[in-house]
Protein backbone atom coordinates (compact mmCIF):
# COMPACT_ATOMS: atom_id res chain seq x y z
CA UNK A 1 0.00 0.00 0.00
CA UNK A 2 2.56 2.38 1.00
CA UNK A 3 5.04 1.73 -2.18
CA UNK A 4 1.74 2.97 -4.86
CA UNK A 5 1.24 5.97 -2.84
CA UNK A 6 5.31 7.20 -3.19
CA UNK A 7 5.45 10.19 -4.54
CA UNK A 8 7.48 11.39 -7.80
CA UNK A 9 9.36 13.37 -5.34
CA UNK A 10 10.86 10.84 -3.43
CA UNK A 11 13.63 9.52 -6.23
CA UNK A 12 14.98 13.17 -6.32
CA UNK A 13 15.04 12.90 -2.56
CA UNK A 14 16.30 9.23 -2.86
CA UNK A 15 19.57 10.46 -4.15
CA UNK A 16 20.15 14.22 -2.79
CA UNK A 17 22.47 14.92 0.22
CA UNK A 18 19.33 16.60 2.87
CA UNK A 19 20.87 18.76 5.43
CA UNK A 20 18.64 18.84 8.68
CA UNK A 21 17.72 21.75 10.79
CA UNK A 22 19.10 21.42 14.42
CA UNK A 23 15.38 21.66 15.54
CA UNK A 24 12.72 19.21 15.35
CA UNK A 25 10.30 21.09 13.48
CA UNK A 26 12.65 21.37 10.38
CA UNK A 27 13.64 17.38 10.41
CA UNK A 28 15.60 15.87 7.45
CA UNK A 29 15.19 13.21 5.63
CA UNK A 30 18.28 11.32 7.32
CA UNK A 31 20.62 10.40 4.17
CA UNK A 32 17.94 10.86 1.43
CA UNK A 33 18.01 7.24 0.22
CA UNK A 34 14.70 6.18 2.06
CA UNK A 35 11.37 7.38 -0.12
CA UNK A 36 8.69 9.07 1.57
CA UNK A 37 5.17 7.99 1.25
CA UNK A 38 1.62 9.95 0.90
CA UNK A 39 -0.45 9.62 4.20
CA UNK A 40 -3.80 11.04 4.28
CA UNK A 41 -4.67 12.62 7.36
CA UNK A 42 -8.22 14.58 8.38
CA UNK A 43 -7.47 16.04 11.60
CA UNK A 44 -8.73 17.82 14.78
CA UNK A 45 -12.21 15.33 15.03
CA UNK A 46 -14.54 15.36 17.93
CA UNK A 47 -16.02 11.80 19.25
CA UNK A 48 -19.17 11.00 21.18
CA UNK A 49 -17.03 10.27 24.30
CA UNK A 50 -17.56 14.02 24.90
CA UNK A 51 -19.49 15.90 22.45
CA UNK A 52 -19.18 14.36 18.92
CA UNK A 53 -21.80 12.96 17.41
CA UNK A 54 -20.02 9.18 16.78
CA UNK A 55 -17.87 7.01 18.72
CA UNK A 56 -14.16 6.44 17.54
CA UNK A 57 -15.25 3.18 15.94
CA UNK A 58 -18.25 5.25 13.59
CA UNK A 59 -15.79 7.73 12.25
CA UNK A 60 -12.58 5.39 11.85
CA UNK A 61 -14.72 3.32 9.89
CA UNK A 62 -16.20 5.82 7.66
CA UNK A 63 -13.22 7.65 7.15
CA UNK A 64 -11.13 4.13 5.62
CA UNK A 65 -14.16 3.57 3.10
CA UNK A 66 -13.48 7.25 2.02
CA UNK A 67 -9.81 6.59 1.64
CA UNK A 68 -8.61 8.31 4.54
CA UNK A 69 -4.70 6.64 5.73
CA UNK A 70 -5.09 8.73 9.19
CA UNK A 71 -6.81 10.29 12.21
CA UNK A 72 -5.98 13.13 14.34
CA UNK A 73 -8.55 12.80 17.14
CA UNK A 74 -8.62 15.52 19.90
CA UNK A 75 -11.48 15.64 22.05
CA UNK A 76 -11.82 18.50 24.55
CA UNK A 77 -9.68 17.72 27.27
CA UNK A 78 -11.01 20.24 30.04
CA UNK A 79 -13.91 22.96 29.77
CA UNK A 80 -14.60 24.01 33.39
CA UNK A 81 -14.26 27.68 34.92
CA UNK A 82 -15.35 28.62 38.29
CA UNK A 83 -15.54 32.76 39.07
CA UNK A 84 -15.47 34.73 42.47
CA UNK A 85 -13.49 37.73 43.40
CA UNK A 86 -9.64 37.54 43.61
CA UNK A 87 -8.29 35.66 45.39
CA UNK A 88 -10.99 33.74 46.51
CA UNK A 89 -11.78 32.42 42.69
CA UNK A 90 -8.54 30.15 42.96
CA UNK A 91 -10.34 27.71 44.58
CA UNK A 92 -14.33 28.81 45.09
CA UNK A 93 -16.69 30.37 42.69
CA UNK A 94 -19.47 29.85 40.28
CA UNK A 95 -18.76 26.74 38.02
CA UNK A 96 -19.28 25.92 34.81
CA UNK A 97 -18.02 23.11 33.07
CA UNK A 98 -18.48 20.63 30.05
CA UNK A 99 -18.11 16.67 29.30
CA UNK A 100 -14.90 16.29 28.93
CA UNK A 101 -11.99 13.29 28.29
CA UNK A 102 -10.93 14.03 32.16
CA UNK A 103 -14.29 13.36 33.39
CA UNK A 104 -14.31 10.32 31.27
CA UNK A 105 -10.88 9.13 32.40
CA UNK A 106 -7.70 10.01 29.96
CA UNK A 107 -6.84 6.02 30.22
CA UNK A 108 -9.90 4.75 29.01
CA UNK A 109 -10.18 7.87 26.06
CA UNK A 110 -6.64 6.62 25.05
CA UNK A 111 -7.48 2.99 25.47
CA UNK A 112 -11.02 3.43 23.46
CA UNK A 113 -9.24 5.02 20.94
CA UNK A 114 -6.04 2.66 20.48
CA UNK A 115 -9.22 -0.59 19.85
CA UNK A 116 -10.57 1.58 17.04
CA UNK A 117 -7.68 1.66 15.69
CA UNK A 118 -7.47 -2.00 16.28
CA UNK A 119 -10.49 -2.99 14.40
CA UNK A 120 -10.33 -0.87 11.13
CA UNK A 121 -7.24 -2.02 9.74
CA UNK A 122 -5.40 0.26 7.34
CA UNK A 123 -5.88 3.52 9.46
CA UNK A 124 -4.01 5.29 11.92
CA UNK A 125 -5.56 7.07 14.97
CA UNK A 126 -3.44 9.69 16.65
CA UNK A 127 -4.59 10.58 19.95
CA UNK A 128 -4.70 14.18 20.75
CA UNK A 129 -6.72 16.43 22.78
CA UNK A 130 -8.34 20.36 22.19
CA UNK A 131 -7.39 22.45 25.29
CA UNK A 132 -8.24 25.81 26.58
CA UNK A 133 -4.66 27.04 27.62
CA UNK A 134 -5.87 30.20 29.47
CA UNK A 135 -8.86 32.53 29.69
CA UNK A 136 -9.60 35.85 31.82
CA UNK A 137 -12.49 37.22 33.69
CA UNK A 138 -13.60 41.14 33.48
CA UNK A 139 -16.28 43.16 34.19
CA UNK A 140 -18.72 42.64 37.33
CA UNK A 141 -20.90 39.77 38.17
CA UNK A 142 -23.03 42.09 40.26
CA UNK A 143 -23.44 44.62 37.42
CA UNK A 144 -24.02 42.08 34.27
CA UNK A 145 -20.58 43.21 32.50
CA UNK A 146 -18.79 39.85 33.48
CA UNK A 147 -17.02 38.01 30.36
CA UNK A 148 -15.08 35.39 30.21
CA UNK A 149 -12.45 36.10 27.16
CA UNK A 150 -10.17 33.13 25.60
CA UNK A 151 -12.66 30.25 26.59
CA UNK A 152 -12.22 29.26 22.73
CA UNK A 153 -8.72 29.98 22.16
CA UNK A 154 -7.77 26.55 21.69
CA UNK A 155 -4.80 24.05 21.24
CA UNK A 156 -4.31 20.73 19.80
CA UNK A 157 -1.64 18.80 21.77
CA UNK A 158 -0.87 15.65 19.38
CA UNK A 159 0.87 12.50 20.16
CA UNK A 160 0.58 12.39 23.95
CA UNK A 161 -0.37 8.98 25.19
CA UNK A 162 0.88 9.17 28.89
CA UNK A 163 -2.09 9.19 30.59
CA UNK A 164 -1.41 11.11 33.88
CA UNK A 165 0.98 13.74 32.22
CA UNK A 166 -2.16 14.36 30.19
CA UNK A 167 -4.13 14.96 33.07
CA UNK A 168 -1.23 16.99 34.59
CA UNK A 169 -1.06 19.87 31.81
CA UNK A 170 -1.42 23.02 33.01
CA UNK A 171 -5.05 24.28 31.49
CA UNK A 172 -7.84 26.41 32.26
CA UNK A 173 -9.67 25.24 35.18
CA UNK A 174 -7.43 22.06 35.83
CA UNK A 175 -6.44 22.37 39.61
CA UNK A 176 -3.84 18.93 38.60
CA UNK A 177 -1.96 21.07 36.74
CA UNK A 178 -1.53 23.86 38.83
CA UNK A 179 1.18 24.63 41.63
CA UNK A 180 1.43 25.44 44.99
CA UNK A 181 1.93 28.63 46.46
CA UNK A 182 0.73 30.63 49.29
CA UNK A 183 -2.22 30.89 48.01
CA UNK A 184 -2.34 26.70 49.14
CA UNK A 185 -1.71 27.90 52.59
CA UNK A 186 -5.17 29.05 52.65
CA UNK A 187 -6.59 25.60 52.50
CA UNK A 188 -5.10 24.79 55.97
CA UNK A 189 -7.56 27.63 57.55
CA UNK A 190 -10.61 25.09 57.38
CA UNK A 191 -8.37 22.10 58.15
CA UNK A 192 -7.40 24.28 61.56
CA UNK A 193 -11.12 24.81 62.25
CA UNK A 194 -12.18 21.52 61.66
CA UNK A 195 -9.33 20.27 64.14
CA UNK A 196 -11.30 22.45 66.81
CA UNK A 197 -14.55 21.63 66.10
CA UNK A 198 -13.36 18.11 66.20
CA UNK A 199 -12.17 18.53 69.72
CA UNK A 200 -15.42 20.73 70.96
CA UNK A 201 -17.72 17.88 69.58
CA UNK A 202 -15.49 15.06 71.25
CA UNK A 203 -15.28 17.04 74.92
CA UNK A 204 -18.04 19.03 74.69
CA UNK A 205 -18.49 22.11 77.07
CA UNK A 206 -21.06 21.80 79.90
CA UNK A 207 -23.43 24.39 80.71
CA UNK A 208 -25.06 25.18 83.98
CA UNK A 209 -28.63 25.33 84.79
CA UNK A 210 -30.78 26.08 87.81
CA UNK A 211 -33.38 24.14 89.05
CA UNK A 212 -34.92 25.69 92.35
CA UNK A 213 -32.05 26.18 94.91
CA UNK A 214 -29.72 23.96 92.93
CA UNK A 215 -27.64 23.50 89.91
CA UNK A 216 -26.98 21.04 87.46
CA UNK A 217 -24.46 20.68 84.50
CA UNK A 218 -24.75 19.02 81.64
CA UNK A 219 -23.01 18.60 78.28
CA UNK A 220 -24.03 21.16 75.46
CA UNK A 221 -24.75 19.92 72.40
CA UNK A 222 -22.10 20.75 70.17
CA UNK A 223 -24.30 21.75 66.99
CA UNK A 224 -22.65 24.68 65.92
CA UNK A 225 -19.54 23.04 66.04
CA UNK A 226 -20.69 20.41 64.01
CA UNK A 227 -22.41 22.83 61.47
CA UNK A 228 -19.09 25.01 60.95
CA UNK A 229 -16.71 21.29 60.80
CA UNK A 230 -18.94 20.29 57.97
CA UNK A 231 -18.88 23.70 55.90
CA UNK A 232 -15.00 23.56 56.00
CA UNK A 233 -14.70 19.78 55.10
CA UNK A 234 -16.87 20.85 52.41
CA UNK A 235 -14.45 23.14 51.55
CA UNK A 236 -11.42 21.03 52.02
CA UNK A 237 -13.16 18.75 49.10
CA UNK A 238 -13.59 21.77 47.13
CA UNK A 239 -10.15 23.44 47.49
CA UNK A 240 -8.81 19.42 47.07
CA UNK A 241 -5.38 18.94 45.18
CA UNK A 242 -5.01 22.37 47.24
CA UNK A 243 -3.04 23.17 44.14
CA UNK A 244 -3.13 26.60 42.52
CA UNK A 245 -3.61 27.87 38.61
CA UNK A 246 -0.38 29.36 37.81
CA UNK A 247 -2.11 31.88 35.88
CA UNK A 248 -5.61 32.21 37.54
CA UNK A 249 -8.54 33.37 35.44
CA UNK A 250 -9.50 36.47 38.27
CA UNK A 251 -5.82 37.67 38.77
CA UNK A 252 -3.62 40.24 36.25
CA UNK A 253 -3.17 39.38 32.27
CA UNK A 254 0.02 37.19 32.41
CA UNK A 255 -0.06 37.68 28.43
CA UNK A 256 1.70 34.99 26.43
CA UNK A 257 2.99 33.20 29.84
CA UNK A 258 -0.06 30.55 29.79
CA UNK A 259 0.35 29.42 26.27
CA UNK A 260 4.22 29.11 26.30
CA UNK A 261 4.57 27.08 29.59
CA UNK A 262 1.87 23.97 27.83
CA UNK A 263 3.63 24.40 24.82
CA UNK A 264 7.10 24.12 26.73
CA UNK A 265 5.57 21.38 28.89
CA UNK A 266 4.08 19.15 25.57
CA UNK A 267 7.51 19.37 24.05
CA UNK A 268 8.90 18.30 26.88
CA UNK A 269 6.55 15.05 26.77
CA UNK A 270 7.42 15.02 23.61
CA UNK A 271 4.00 16.16 21.82
CA UNK A 272 3.47 18.55 19.48
CA UNK A 273 1.32 21.98 19.66
CA UNK A 274 -1.06 23.17 17.14
CA UNK A 275 -3.15 26.34 17.37
CA UNK A 276 -6.63 25.79 16.04
CA UNK A 277 -8.69 27.75 14.01
CA UNK A 278 -6.85 30.96 15.01
CA UNK A 279 -8.86 33.42 12.88
CA UNK A 280 -12.24 32.06 14.50
CA UNK A 281 -14.72 34.33 16.78
CA UNK A 282 -16.82 33.22 19.18
CA UNK A 283 -19.62 35.24 21.12
CA UNK A 284 -21.79 33.33 23.05
CA UNK A 285 -25.18 33.80 25.15
CA UNK A 286 -25.22 34.71 28.50
CA UNK A 287 -24.40 31.47 31.11
CA UNK A 288 -24.32 31.46 34.70
CA UNK A 289 -24.83 34.96 34.60
CA UNK A 290 -21.27 35.79 32.49
CA UNK A 291 -20.80 35.96 28.78
CA UNK A 292 -18.30 33.41 26.68
CA UNK A 293 -16.53 35.65 24.46
CA UNK A 294 -13.28 35.08 21.99
CA UNK A 295 -11.42 37.22 19.71
CA UNK A 296 -9.89 35.81 16.58
CA UNK A 297 -6.40 34.80 17.87
CA UNK A 298 -3.91 35.02 14.41
CA UNK A 299 -1.07 36.70 16.55
CA UNK A 300 -0.69 33.67 18.50
CA UNK A 301 0.25 31.46 15.77
CA UNK A 302 3.36 33.15 15.00
CA UNK A 303 4.90 34.29 18.53
CA UNK A 304 3.94 31.12 21.20
CA UNK A 305 6.50 28.74 19.72
CA UNK A 306 3.90 26.67 18.80
CA UNK A 307 4.37 24.42 16.31
CA UNK A 308 2.05 25.38 13.47
CA UNK A 309 -1.65 26.22 13.40
CA UNK A 310 -5.00 25.60 11.29
CA UNK A 311 -4.51 27.11 7.93
CA UNK A 312 -7.35 26.05 6.37
CA UNK A 313 -9.93 26.75 6.53
CA UNK A 314 -9.77 29.28 9.24
CA UNK A 315 -6.19 31.09 8.72
CA UNK A 316 -6.68 32.81 5.19
CA UNK A 317 -7.51 35.72 6.27
CA UNK A 318 -4.36 37.69 7.97
CA UNK A 319 -1.72 34.62 8.42
CA UNK A 320 -1.78 33.15 4.91
CA UNK A 321 -2.00 36.56 2.11
CA UNK A 322 1.69 36.77 0.82
CA UNK A 323 3.67 39.15 3.74
CA UNK A 324 0.55 37.89 6.27
CA UNK A 325 1.29 37.09 9.93
CA UNK A 326 2.76 33.71 8.77
CA UNK A 327 5.36 34.74 6.42
CA UNK A 328 6.47 37.39 9.03
CA UNK A 329 6.74 34.82 11.54
CA UNK A 330 9.11 32.45 9.06
CA UNK A 331 11.24 35.26 8.16
CA UNK A 332 11.60 36.02 12.71
CA UNK A 333 12.29 31.93 12.83
CA UNK A 334 15.25 32.70 9.90
CA UNK A 335 18.30 32.75 12.22
CA UNK A 336 16.87 31.19 15.73
CA UNK A 337 16.66 27.69 16.47
CA UNK A 338 13.72 26.63 13.99
CA UNK A 339 13.89 27.88 11.25
CA UNK A 340 10.48 27.51 8.82
CA UNK A 341 8.53 27.43 11.92
CA UNK A 342 5.42 27.35 12.32
CA UNK A 343 3.99 25.22 10.16
CA UNK A 344 0.04 24.87 8.32
CA UNK A 345 -2.24 22.04 7.88
CA UNK A 346 -5.85 21.68 7.18
CA UNK A 347 -8.39 20.99 9.74
CA UNK A 348 -12.11 20.13 10.22
CA UNK A 349 -12.87 20.61 13.87
CA UNK A 350 -15.88 18.27 13.08
CA UNK A 351 -18.54 17.21 15.49
CA UNK A 352 -21.19 16.12 13.59
CA UNK A 353 -21.88 11.97 12.97
CA UNK A 354 -19.48 10.29 10.95
CA UNK A 355 -22.24 9.90 8.13
CA UNK A 356 -22.26 13.92 8.10
CA UNK A 357 -18.68 13.83 7.24
CA UNK A 358 -17.34 15.17 4.63
CA UNK A 359 -13.78 13.59 4.99
CA UNK A 360 -12.50 14.79 1.32
CA UNK A 361 -12.84 18.78 2.33
CA UNK A 362 -9.96 19.08 4.55
CA UNK A 363 -7.03 16.90 4.47
CA UNK A 364 -3.59 16.98 5.76
CA UNK A 365 -1.41 15.35 3.22
CA UNK A 366 1.90 14.28 4.99
CA UNK A 367 5.40 12.69 4.05
CA UNK A 368 5.78 9.91 5.83
CA UNK A 369 8.83 7.22 6.32
CA UNK A 370 6.23 4.79 8.24
CA UNK A 371 2.35 4.62 8.64
CA UNK A 372 2.64 4.49 12.39
CA UNK A 373 1.85 7.19 15.35
CA UNK A 374 5.61 7.30 14.90
CA UNK A 375 5.92 8.39 11.22
CA UNK A 376 2.65 10.64 11.51
CA UNK A 377 3.75 12.42 14.24
CA UNK A 378 7.53 13.09 12.80
CA UNK A 379 6.14 14.02 9.56
CA UNK A 380 3.29 16.70 11.55
CA UNK A 381 6.53 18.26 13.62
CA UNK A 382 8.86 18.66 10.90
CA UNK A 383 6.07 20.32 8.53
CA UNK A 384 6.26 17.57 6.06
CA UNK A 385 2.90 18.21 4.58
CA UNK A 386 0.48 20.29 2.71
CA UNK A 387 -2.96 21.30 3.31
CA UNK A 388 -5.94 20.63 0.79
CA UNK A 389 -9.58 21.91 0.91
CA UNK A 390 -11.65 20.49 -2.27
CA UNK A 391 -15.16 21.50 -2.74
CA UNK A 392 -17.59 18.35 -2.14
CA UNK A 393 -17.43 15.76 -4.50
CA UNK A 394 -14.69 17.39 -6.78
CA UNK A 395 -11.31 15.88 -7.20
CA UNK A 396 -8.39 17.61 -5.10
CA UNK A 397 -5.38 19.30 -5.92
CA UNK A 398 -2.49 16.89 -4.83
CA UNK A 399 1.18 18.12 -4.81
CA UNK A 400 3.28 16.12 -6.79
CA UNK A 401 6.69 17.67 -6.31
CA UNK A 402 7.41 20.95 -4.46
CA UNK A 403 11.49 20.54 -4.03
CA UNK A 404 14.65 23.10 -4.38
CA UNK A 405 17.92 21.65 -5.54
CA UNK A 406 21.16 23.25 -6.10
CA UNK A 407 24.42 21.09 -7.07
CA UNK A 408 23.00 17.52 -6.26
CA UNK A 409 21.68 18.88 -3.19
CA UNK A 410 17.61 18.99 -2.82
CA UNK A 411 15.13 19.58 0.41
CA UNK A 412 11.31 19.17 0.25
CA UNK A 413 8.65 21.22 2.70
CA UNK A 414 9.63 20.64 6.73
CA UNK A 415 13.45 20.19 5.73
CA UNK A 416 16.28 23.21 5.28
CA UNK A 417 19.86 22.72 2.77
CA UNK A 418 23.00 24.74 3.42
CA UNK A 419 24.13 26.62 0.27
CA UNK A 420 24.96 29.79 -0.82
CA UNK A 421 24.29 30.63 -4.74
CA UNK A 422 21.50 29.72 -7.16
CA UNK A 423 18.66 27.36 -6.70
CA UNK A 424 15.78 25.79 -8.40
CA UNK A 425 12.32 25.45 -7.14
CA UNK A 426 10.52 22.55 -8.75
CA UNK A 427 6.71 22.47 -8.74
CA UNK A 428 4.19 20.10 -10.03
CA UNK A 429 1.01 20.30 -9.34
CA UNK A 430 -2.34 17.93 -10.42
CA UNK A 431 -5.74 17.45 -10.02
CA UNK A 432 -8.82 19.95 -9.93
CA UNK A 433 -11.66 20.05 -11.83
CA UNK A 434 -10.10 21.59 -14.98
CA UNK A 435 -11.08 24.94 -13.99
CA UNK A 436 -8.10 27.64 -13.83
CA UNK A 437 -6.00 28.05 -10.42
CA UNK A 438 -3.49 30.24 -9.61
CA UNK A 439 -0.13 29.21 -8.09
CA UNK A 440 1.94 31.45 -6.27
CA UNK A 441 5.88 30.89 -4.72
CA UNK A 442 6.27 32.98 -2.36
CA UNK A 443 9.59 33.85 -1.27
CA UNK A 444 10.11 35.62 2.61
CA UNK A 445 6.61 37.08 1.90
CA UNK A 446 6.82 38.22 -1.52
CA UNK A 447 5.64 36.62 -4.88
CA UNK A 448 8.29 36.17 -6.95
CA UNK A 449 6.41 33.29 -9.12
CA UNK A 450 2.85 33.29 -10.69
CA UNK A 451 0.75 30.63 -13.06
CA UNK A 452 -2.84 31.32 -13.61
CA UNK A 453 -3.48 28.11 -16.03
CA UNK A 454 -5.81 24.75 -15.49
CA UNK A 455 -3.81 21.96 -13.55
CA UNK A 456 -1.26 20.31 -14.72
CA UNK A 457 1.24 23.02 -13.23
CA UNK A 458 4.88 21.91 -14.26
CA UNK A 459 7.47 24.45 -13.68
CA UNK A 460 11.20 25.07 -12.45
CA UNK A 461 12.22 28.46 -11.09
CA UNK A 462 15.59 29.91 -10.85
CA UNK A 463 16.43 32.01 -7.92
CA UNK A 464 19.14 33.37 -5.86
CA UNK A 465 19.35 34.98 -1.86
CA UNK A 466 22.22 36.02 -0.33
CA UNK A 467 20.49 35.59 2.88
CA UNK A 468 18.46 32.88 4.75
CA UNK A 469 15.24 32.53 2.30
CA UNK A 470 12.28 29.76 2.78
CA UNK A 471 9.91 29.33 -0.15
CA UNK A 472 6.44 27.98 0.31
CA UNK A 473 3.13 27.78 -2.32
CA UNK A 474 -0.26 29.02 -2.35
CA UNK A 475 -2.40 27.55 -4.80
CA UNK A 476 -5.68 28.62 -5.80
CA UNK A 477 -9.00 27.93 -7.56
CA UNK A 478 -12.74 28.85 -7.12
CA UNK A 479 -13.59 28.77 -3.78
CA UNK A 480 -12.89 26.45 -1.97
CA UNK A 481 -10.44 25.36 -3.66
CA UNK A 482 -7.09 25.85 -2.14
CA UNK A 483 -3.61 24.11 -1.52
CA UNK A 484 -1.32 25.15 0.96
CA UNK A 485 2.59 24.22 1.11
CA UNK A 486 4.61 24.43 4.02
CA UNK A 487 8.30 26.05 3.64
CA UNK A 488 11.53 25.05 2.46
CA UNK A 489 14.53 26.95 4.30
CA UNK A 490 17.54 27.46 2.55
CA UNK A 491 20.49 28.72 4.62
CA UNK A 492 23.45 30.10 2.89
CA UNK A 493 26.79 29.29 4.18
CA UNK A 494 25.11 27.30 7.45
CA UNK A 495 26.93 23.99 7.74
CA UNK A 496 25.24 20.41 8.10
CA UNK A 497 24.35 19.55 11.51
Amino acid sequence: MIARRVRGCAVLAATACLCSLPAPAAASAGDGREPFAEMVAVVHLHTSLVDGASTPLEIARAARSAGIDALVVTDHLLERVSYAPWPIGNFVGVSFSRPSVLALGVERYLRILADAERLVPGIVILPGVEVTPYARFSGSLLSGTLELEGWHRHLLVIGLEDGPAIARLPVLGNRAGGTYNGWSLLALIPAVVIVWTTRRILRPAEQEVRLGGFRLRRSRRPVPEAVLGVLCAGLMVVAFPFRVERYSPVGSDPGDAPYRELIDRVHALGGIAYWAHPEAAADLEEIRGFRLRTAPYPELAARTGADGFGALPEGVKTLLPPGGIWDRALERSLPGSRPGSPVALAEVDEHRSAREIDFGALQSVLLVREFTHAGLLEALRSGRLYGRWTPRGRTPLRLVDFSVEAQGRAALAGQSMAFAGPVAIHLHVEGGDGTTVTARLIRRGEVIWTARQPPPIDARIEDASPRPTCYRIDVEGTYPYRLIGNPIVVLPGRTKA
